[in-house]
């Protein structure tokens, strides 16, 4: 896991020293093990590293091969298996790292040795030979990868923040962007990011830049099939080995827990499928509603796994905000965001450096409430009455009507572009198609928008950056893509039953996995007591967005005022948006 820029110059300058140190040095926190630098005629790669796999100097990045340079930022998991099989084609290896298997197999198969690597990964490769360029991101976009065009040369980094030393730059607004995201709480969904002509590499595809025509194409290499439904019967051997290949590591692990199901199933089956225990780290909010740490205690006490609790408190985001501001790169949220950083620097203050987590598994087996309404679709097609009863099991255990259930249906369906955005002057015709919700007719294409569109994806920006800030590397088992893959082409009935979500895990995990939590039916999420403190503070946040609409001219501030005092989501928002401008120096 580290940091990582490169400068291309068409022009075939070579690229001073200092402006790729420059960029690394700012992505320092990402990668404070070491650092390098390579550079030739227009070409500049440069690295921060974070020694996780083989810690020996010897796999220090750019690695150098033959007529390949490398520079990445991740990890691949099946880089044991990979390295056996290029052994038995007689190729040999001078190090033990991930990074040597990478560079070794492109050499073998070319670009389609990417198709082999089960990880996370934003890897920037320069052929030589070639006299080509390859940027790649991995399947999920779990491994952030940001460019942009300045005088003729292309930059990329692992962050925004390491284009604001290059010398041109001039951030503005992407007055799109942001309206998408102060209006409807939509981030990171598309290859746009919030500062004008900043792009992601969208996940799932190469980047690749031809020095010698000075063209870039940005190709796909990845998607999932909507095929024939499996049974199920491979999913706890997908689950358990998805696990045990993250468990990979030359340095100490630990993994969050949140008391919920998905990080209860990983820290049990650690402890009770490879022997392996380490430390937990549990978000806790001691006699509040919110607090589900009790349950993240059934499995520490099943299983005698030592733990930490962490208290987050609102005098730790009133602290810590500005920096969560720079370090997130654009706006988020909500406070939850600060309150999964303040877990991280814990996790660095006990000494780890890997750290697994549960993030993906909502998606991928149907854990939000919203899945009743792909799955009712489905049922009303094939079985009326069985779609009924399906749909009077989840109200039941929701506790609200049928007829409630239905405008349920009818409010997620609706066009989001139908509210009200006059304060931000921009026309109906900019902003339609951006709210058009992508087809939803059944489970599977539900989750593959949370994969693909607008869900998922902030939340790994979220995880990434929070981890990373704290030099921590975050592995998610849930997104292992052979997992994802089958789990969305799973049976729905072995995903959603008599309203129950994720029925297959709960299943599963019994024996396990402490009934307590398996039995849950409460869905928390990630959530702290944001709203709370914001009505107990009310003048206080109000001042922060009254400083934020100063710097925000482009909206009508007095429709806007109107807004925020009695909607805590958009206050926050506004407050955000006015300290990103104010930290990133945004014009409008």
């Amino acid at each position: 896991m580290c940091g990582i820029a490169a400068i291309i110059d068409y022009a075939k300058i070579e690229p001073k020293v200092e402006d790729i140190k420059s960029m690394t040095d700012l992505l320092a926190h990402r990668g404070p093990d070491g650092e390098g630098i390579y550079i030739t005629s227009g070409v500049a790669l440069g690295h921060r590293r974070l020694a996780i796999i083989d810690t020996a100097h010897r796999s220090d990045q750019p690695m150098n091969r033959s007529h390949l340079h490398l520079v990445f930022n991740g990890m691949i998991y099946n880089y044991v298996e990979i390295r056996e099989e290029l052994i038995a084609l007689g190729e040999s290896f001078l190090t033990e790292s991930d990074t040597e298997v990478i560079i070794v197999a492109y050499e073998t198969w070319g670009i389609e040795a990417f198709q082999k690597f089960n990880g996370m990964w934003a890897i920037i490769l320069y052929d030589e030979q070639e006299n080509k360029i390859i940027a790649s991101r991995d399947r999920f976009g779990i491994k952030p990868l940001y460019y942009t065009t300045i005088n003729n040369k292309i930059y990329f980094a692992s962050e925004i923040k390491a284009f604001t030393i290059i010398e041109g730059w001039k951030p503005k607004i992407n007055h799109p962007r942001l309206l998408e995201y102060l209006a409807f709480n939509m981030t990171d969904h598309t290859n746009e990011t919030m500062f004008d002509k900043v792009y992601q590499l969208p996940k799932s595809h190469h980047a690749i830049i031809h020095l010698t025509t000075q063209k870039m194409s940005i190709v796909r290499y990845y998607d999932i099939k909507n095929n024939k439904p499996n049974d199920g019967s491979e999913f706890s051997e997908l689950l358990s080995n998805a696990i045990k290949i993250r468990t990979r590591t030359d340095v100490p692990l630990a993994t969050t827990l949140s008391g919920g199901l998905d990080s209860s199933s990983i820290v049990a089956l650690m402890a009770h499928k490879i022997n392996l225990k380490p430390e937990t780290f549990t978000l806790a909010y001691p006699n509040h509603k919110l607090d589900e740490s009790q349950y993240a205690l059934l499995v520490n006490e099943k299983y005698n796994i030592p733990y930490k609790l962490i208290s987050t408190t609102e005098e730790y985001l009133k602290k810590h905000i500005d920096n969560l501001v720079y370090s997130q790169d654009e706006p988020f949220t909500g406070a939850t965001v600060m309150a999964q950083s303040n877990i991280y620097e814990n996790i660095q203050l006990k000494g780890y450096k890997v750290v697994l987590g549960g993030q993906g598994g909502d998606e991928i087996l149907c854990g939000y409430d919203k899945f009743s309404i792909g799955y009712f679709k489905e049922k009303v097609k094939r079985n009326t009455i069985q779609a009924l009863k399906e749909l009077y099991h989840f109200q039941k255990l929701k506790s609200f009507g049928i007829v409630d259930a239905i405008q349920s249906i009818i409010f997620y369906e609706r066009n989001k572009k139908k509210k009200d955005i006059s304060w931000y002057p921009l026309t109906t015709n900019q902003t339609t198609k951006r709210y058009v919700r992508n087809k939803e007719n059944n489970i599977f294409e539900m989750s593959y928008n949370l994969l693909f569109g607008l869900g998922l994806s902030a939340l790994l920006r979220y995880e990434d950056r929070n981890s990373m800030s704290y030099g921590v590397e975050s592995r998610l088992p849930f997104m292992d893509y052979r997992l994802v893959e089958y789990c969305l082409n799973m049976s729905s009935d072995l995903k959603l039953k008599k309203g129950i979500t994720k029925s297959i895990l709960r299943e599963t995990m019994k024996g396990i996995v402490p009934e307590g939590i398996i039995n849950r039916k409460d869905k928390m999420g990630f959530v702290t007591p944001q709203n709370e403190w914001m009505n107990d503070n009310k003048d206080f946040y109000l001042k922060l967005a009254s400083e934020a609409l100063d710097n925000m001219p482009f909206v009508n501030r007095e429709e806007l005022e109107v807004k925020i005092n009695i909607d805590n989501n958009l206050l926050w928002r506004v407050i955000n948006t006015g300290k990103w401008i104010n930290k990133f120096k945004v014009s409008a």
